[in-house]
């Protein structure tokens, strides 16, 4: 009979084994199963279906159509597959922003990617898998992590590919952490710059860096005020130049960290000098210290002395001036006096006048910018300016004070300039002695440590405890020498940190002699760049003072005569 499919092997057939009529596998010789041998050159054929359709006995071999891989059934009843072990040629993005938020996308290329595949992340200790692994070809895999998971102390990580069968191949160092710097700074005004402290104030704008890398400052639009400047490592802007007036300047800054960058918009107002003047009005007045404000200038006018006209036209001492930078750091404001010009003798400077407590040199039922001391024939001192830190009735409050003049006296028979007021000192200045002699009469200065004593008593009128002196104390003037009978008869005692001593009734019937000037006062520790200034000699005009630009007509001034003298004044300026 002809054959029917392949040829069986080269043996002789037993006919005996067939005369049934059948054929089966037993009755084929052993060598026809066993050690195929596939001649041809396209292939041998295995089997070939999905995953469902495969068999159960150990030892089969199959292609699967559905994993696309080779496979084999072994005696645990397992499909083991044919894997080729993957390759990793490169990754498209090797820098990844941990805290940029959201997730980081990487597309590895390279050859024998398939289904099944899994991606992970190696750092130098730790590592992650990709939160999804899309198996774009044999040679392309897109993979998804969150940016968060990738970690500056891991840096560099490895990228790494495992099949479904644990072959895996891996591309060492190949992504570093490398974060945008932040911000610490807000957007918006960095500060208002004033003018007192424009050489010193530093505005600041600052970043940090997640990895610790070295940032960078920039400006990468707009412009910084006139004359400043960036310190490219610490971002501290400085150097700011005058303004004529309130300048706003608006810019943005590049912080950069390695190729990272962050930018960020700012402003700094720039404000022309502000001046605020503060004239005698009776009554404790106030500074409120403006935000950002560290330093001001101050510049301070004691009052003048009254003046006197009995025999001789005199004047009274002039009040000391002085101007000094105060460190206002910490202090949210600051009490202002004013002194009063000496009330001459028809102006409140008898003792039967009824502003004889209020133009005392005490500070008197909350009398503010008081004089000095008072008198009868004779007018009152000049009082004090000043600026104080708390209570105005303290020493110890006090920051700067510029001492007013002595009140004009007047000695018949004795010369014109006999009885001129003494000077008030400027800051840290003692006051000046009444008159241009050495008369025991005159009161003599406040110092910066002490009262001026008041002058000895020559002329009695009879019994010399009918009389009674006051010297200059803290803070106030000494009065003329008082008669039983209520005569008060010496120019009084300029106010100032310590006030200057009364002039008395001197040597003769005529004589009513001249108040002496108080002292200035300036704290060191809070006051720089000090200037002092005073008249230098009793009765004379403070010429430095009133050359200042601040300066106002009359401030300070004395006047010969029966007149006031000028008030003092207060000018702050930041």
């Amino acid at each position: 009979m002809p054959f029917i499919g392949p040829k069986p092997a080269d043996t002789v057939l037993d006919t005996t084994l067939i005369e049934d009529g059948t054929i089966t596998k037993s009755k084929l010789a052993t060598d026809a199963k066993t050690n195929i041998t596939d001649d041809g050159t396209e292939g041998t054929k295995v089997a070939l279906g999905t995953t469902g359709q495969r068999g159960s006995t150990t030892g089969q071999f199959r292609y699967n159509s559905t994993t696309n891989k080779f496979e084999g059934r072994n005696s645990n009843g397992d499909f083991v597959s044919l894997e080729q072990t993957p390759v990793i040629s490169s990754i498209d993005d090797t820098e990844v922003d941990s805290a940029g938020g959201g997730n980081q996308t990487i597309v590895i290329t390279g050859s024998g990617f398939s289904t099944g595949d899994v991606v992970s992340f190696v750092g130098t200790s730790a590592s992650f898998n990709a939160s999804t692994t899309t198996i774009d070809s044999s040679t392309q895999i897109t993979a998804v992590a969150p940016k968060s998971s990738f970690l500056n102390a891991q840096e560099p990580y490895g990228v790494k590919v495992t099949t479904a069968g644990g072959l895996s191949g891996i591309l060492e160092n190949q992504i570093n952490v490398d974060n945008n710097p932040t911000w610490s700074t807000a957007a918006g005004s960095l500060g208002t710059v004033y003018d007192s402290v424009r050489s010193t104030a530093s505005l600041s704008a600052t970043a940090t860096d997640a990895d610790s890398d070295t940032i960078v400052y920039s400006v990468q639009s707009g412009s910084l005020p006139a004359g400043a400047s960036l310190n490219s490592s610490t971002g501290a802007i400085t150097g700011f130049s005058a303004v004529g007036s309130d300048t706003t300047s608006s810019f943005t800054l590049r912080a950069t960290a390695n190729s990272k960058t962050a930018d960020r918009a700012f402003s700094i107002i720039v404000k022309a000098p502000v001046t605020t003047a503060y004239a005698y009005t009776g009554s404790l007045q106030t500074f409120s210290v403006p935000s950002g404000v560290t330093s001001i200038q101050a510049k301070v006018w004691g009052a003048a002395g009254a003046g006197h006209n009995e025999y001789y036209s005199q004047s009274g001492g002039a009040g000391g001036f002085g101007i000094g930078t105060i460190n206002v750091t910490g202090i949210s404001s600051l009490n202002i006096v004013v002194g009063q010009g000496g009330q001459d003798r028809n102006t409140g400077g008898g003792v039967g006048s009824s502003n004889k407590l209020a133009t005392y040199g005490h500070l008197v039922a909350a009398s503010t910018g008081e004089n000095g001391g008072w008198g009868n024939v004779a007018g009152t001192g000049g009082g004090l300016s000043g600026i104080f830190n708390g209570a105005v009735t303290s020493q110890s409050n006090a920051i700067a004070i510029a001492g007013g003049g002595g009140a004009a006296g007047s000695v018949s028979g004795e010369g014109l300039s006999v009885g001129q007021g003494g000077y008030g000192g400027g800051f840290n200045q003692n006051g000046g002695s009444g008159g241009v002699n050495s008369s025991a009469s005159h009161g003599r200065p406040g110092t910066t440590s002490a009262g001026g004593d008041n002058g000895t008593v020559h002329f009695t009128r009879g019994s010399a405890s009918g009389y009674t002196t006051a010297n200059g104390g803290a803070l106030h003037g000494g009065h003329g020498n008082t008669q039983t009978n209520g005569s008060s008869e010496g120019g009084g005692g300029g106010s100032g940190y310590f006030g200057g001593g009364a002039g008395t009734h001197g040597s003769g019937g005529g004589t009513w002699a001249s108040g002496a000037g108080g002292s200035g006062y300036a704290n060191t520790s809070l006051v720089s760049n000090i200037t002092a200034a005073n008249a230098g000699s009793a009765g004379a005009t403070n010429s430095t003072a009133t050359s200042d630009s601040n300066w106002a007509s009359g401030i300070g001034v004395p006047v010969a005569g029966d007149n006031d003298g000028g008030n003092g004044r207060v000018v702050i300026i930041y």
